[in-house]
């Protein structure tokens, strides 16, 4: 077959057309600047604002309860004592197989210890969306990829699924070590529990023909598919360590994804609905963390360890400690100016740059015959469905194209777009100099959203059963309200006090007087634009007032954090731009 119909056949995940794309934000009233210039949208991409879902929507835990339960993190695991040995040990002989498997650097990444900074976490949780897997941030989507599970974890995005089930060659090793697990149970510890695995394997079983995939076993229950009960070796694993003791390459990055995803969901959702005094989630939580050090480099340590040659990402956070206050947390993830678009492809001492992070973009036509990095890149830049061992997650990294140096459009329906692994699709890498940017369209889009969902938290209450009581907003609705709305209530507000009022009918009439007068005052101000309006800020002022016997209650699916949304919008220099393109 000639190049030209290998390249007819070529599925491509990407589109190259002329966009009015924003270039820069200038104020809320001239506006933002723009350029038609030519762009690359990631697949599947929405053709028009009336064609995409508001798929945006949160519900925030900050309103449901008054303060965060205990979290315990049963996947959050550190190295044991002899975990290092171990692996030292087992390295001479099988780091070939190692290599094969391309678990090298996975394996590496687990002898480093990271400190969970739990605030943290859940200031990330706050704004996690099960329903796009992406955080929502007052200032646009984000998300952990492909890209940084492999960066990060060290795990691969290519090959085989962990899902296959055993073949008959491997179901004798597989009842050995189920054998063995039995055994342990039948112990005075009653469970097959990590701890007592290693002494078994580095006293009694050492160079023993289960040895390696024990160790594997060990390695994949403790820190990549993590057990319950806690600290346990789990059955779940032995066919995935048989597998990889043999050489073979498994696609570990989705599954572990996906596995992130689906407990970043559930903490979300034990947050939010349940009131319980501890909250137990597994997963490998500690990935979350060192995303969250890359992406807002100012809430992680102050000074991360230097890379020595040869070392993991993770050897960055080795031991270090965040301090990052609760308060300060919030503040940070509010604004985009803290968030690192391409960490990976900003200078770092002794980090060797993966091939696909050029000086001059690239355009991959065959991917089956680019080298596996770069193909590894191609997998991360399309949506797809992640198989992990008890659960499928969506991923979608269309929504936020700009964390792979791509332009961002209007995000397009789901669709899977992952070919399989005997087709071929070509796409496009930027120069790692480049800085996208948003598209008009998109901008739009999300002010739109954004709008829709100020308007539902402002919607009034139900009233009581008491007509003549109007229930007053929150002190959080009173942040989110237009100017027509403040009017709205303000007029309430009169109509109730005149009501609850029995003056003499000469006084009474003269405070409905004054109330229409300070009514129309309101009503006349409020039709200068662009203006400071006296009016509208005294309207507020008592309103402050009102609700300062209400307690905040009730729920909010908002694609915002709106606890204090006019001053994360002030703050960030304008109304109109959710992103901010020089970043």
């Amino acid at each position: 077959m000639s190049t030209q119909q290998q390249n007819a056949k070529s599925f491509c995940i990407y589109e190259s057309r002329h966009e009015t794309m924003v270039v820069s934000s200038v104020s809320e009233e001239k506006g933002v600047e723009t350029s038609v210039r030519p762009a690359k949208f990631l697949k599947p991409y929405g053709k028009s604002i009336s064609q995409v879902t508001s798929e945006t929507t949160i519900s925030h835990i900050t309103q449901q309860r008054k303060q965060h339960p205990e979290i315990h993190f049963k996947g959050w695991k550190n190295p044991q004592t002899k975990w290092g040995d171990w692996s030292e040990s087992l390295s001479g002989k099988h780091a070939f197989t190692w290599n094969q498997a391309c678990i090298c650097d996975a394996l590496l990444s687990s002898l480093y210890k990271i400190q969970p900074n739990t605030p943290l976490i859940l200031g990330l949780v706050e704004y996690w969306s099960p329903k796009t897997n992406t955080f929502v941030f007052p200032w646009g989507e984000a998300t952990i990829t492909l890209e940084d599970v492999m960066i990060l974890g060290g795990f691969s995005v290519l090959g085989e699924p962990v899902t296959l089930p055993v073949t008959d060659d491997m179901l004798a090793m597989e009842a050995k070590l189920v054998e063995l697990r039995r055994k342990m149970w039948k112990s005075k510890s009653k469970k097959a529990d990590q701890h007592s695995w290693i002494k078994l394997f580095m006293e009694e079983l050492k160079s023993h023909e289960l040895e390696h995939v024990g160790f594997l076993s060990l390695w994949l229950s403790r820190f990549v598919f993590p057990s319950l009960p806690d600290s346990t070796i789990g059955t779940h694993v032995f066919p995935i360590a048989i597998r990889l003791s043999q050489g073979t390459r498994l696609a570990l990055a989705p599954a572990v994804l996906a596995t992130l995803y689906h407990n970043l969901s559930l903490l979300k959702e034990q947050l939010v609905s349940s009131f319980k005094e501890s909250v137990t989630v597994k997963g490998p939580f500690q990935l979350v963390q060192q995303w969250a050090f890359e992406r807002f480099p100012i809430l992680g340590p102050k000074c991360p360890n230097e890379l020595k040659l040869g070392e993991p990402r993770a050897a960055r956070w080795h031991k270090l400690k965040s301090c990052a206050s609760d308060s300060f947390i919030v503040s940070v993830l509010k604004s985009v100016e803290n968030f690192q678009w391409r960490p990976y492809a900003a200078d770092l001492k002794n980090w060797c740059f993966v091939s696909h992070y050029k000086e001059n973009d690239q355009l991959v036509v065959d991917s089956s015959n680019s080298t596996e990095e770069l193909r590894s890149f191609g997998v991360c830049l399309c949506a797809d469905e992640l198989d992990g061992l008890d659960c499928v997650e969506k991923y979608m990294p269309y929504r936020v194209a700009m964390q792979f140096g791509m332009d961002q459009h209007l995000p397009g329906k789901f669709t899977v777009m992952l070919p399989s692994c005997n087709e071929n699709f070509s796409f496009y890498v930027p120069s790692r100099c480049y800085k996208p940017s948003v598209s008009l369209e998109y901008l739009n889009w999300w002010q739109k959203s954004k709008l829709a969902q100020e308007k539902d938290i402002v919607k009034p209450e139900k009233k009581v059963e008491d007509s003549n009581f109007v229930q007053t907003p929150t002190a959080l609705d009173k942040i989110c309200m237009s100017d027509s709305d403040i009017l709205m209530i303000a007029k309430q507000y009169c109509e109730e006090e005149s009501q609850k009022s029995t003056p003499s009918s000469e006084n009474s009439s003269k405070r409905n007087i004054s109330t229409k007068e300070e009514i129309k005052e309101v009503e006349s101000n409020s039709l200068v634009v662009g203006k400071e309006n006296n009016a509208i800020g005294h309207t507020k002022g008592l309103l402050r007032e009102v609700v300062k016997q209400q307690h905040d209650a009730g729920t909010f699916d908002n694609p915002l954090d709106v606890e204090d949304y006019y001053a994360c919008t002030t703050s960030l220099g304008t109304l109109f731009h959710p992103i901010d393109i020089d970043n």
